[in-house]
């Protein structure tokens, strides 16, 4: 496992060496931080969007990531009104009223719009990680066998919405996880490798953590 990590990380490297975005999209999940760590010679500015009126978990590791990687990181506390206007314009940039979608986008389409209206010239997200390297809860019971069929199958039909959001607000969005070598090599990890269990607990994305 130790070389492939090595190979997969140095790829991942190479993929946020070629990022020129001067922001990230910093969340505090496990994604967006190995990102901020590859990207910590470039400093871009770290964009965390936490609703006022939720308890926000995350907010603590991204203050922690980007305190340890001395990473300039915006808070931008958001109201529930702004959040009901960022559903109403996600869905007319998606054409799409499927609330999981909708819901899963809102956030980017929030941290997209601040980056634009503070005149970032791009911003860096953690995309893709969940796809290729079996970051969903339905896929942590699969054989190795059938994780590695699920994972091709979610890679054929995958696409990211926030590519979408940021041509409508006229801003490039930078996914290092979909560079084409992270995503071959990604493809070729085998699934043991991605789903692991450690004290009676089954995680997914094993090899990023």
């Amino acid at each position: 496992m130790d070389s492939i990590s090595e190979k997969l990380f140095g790829k991942l490297k190479n993929a946020c060496d070629k990022c020129s975005s001067d922001t990230i999209s910093l969340s505090g999940g496990l994604d967006s931080t190995i990102l901020a760590y590859y990207l910590q010679k470039q400093k871009p500015n770290a964009i965390s969007i936490i609703a006022k009126d939720f308890e926000a978990n995350d907010l603590v590791y991204c203050q922690m990531a980007s305190q340890e990687f001395d990473l300039p990181l915006t808070i931008y506390n958001v109201e529930t009104e702004q959040i009901l206007e960022a559903v109403e314009e996600t869905i007319k940039i998606l054409k799409n009223f499927n609330d999981i979608e909708i819901r899963n986008n809102i956030v980017m389409y929030l941290a997209i719009k601040w980056a634009k209206d503070n005149q970032s010239d791009g911003i860096i997200t953690g995309d893709g990680a969940d796809e290729l390297f079996a970051g969903y809860n339905f896929l942590l019971d699969k054989s190795k066998q059938e994780l590695e069929g699920e994972i091709q199958r979610i890679y054929s039909i995958m696409h990211f919405p926030t590519q979408k959001i940021g041509k409508y607000l006229g801003l490039k969005v930078e996914s290092p996880f979909l560079d084409e070598d992270v995503v071959d090599f990604a493809l070729s990890i085998p699934g043991n490798l991605k789903v692991d269990t450690r004290d009676g607990k089954k995680y997914g994305k094993w090899i990023l953590r």
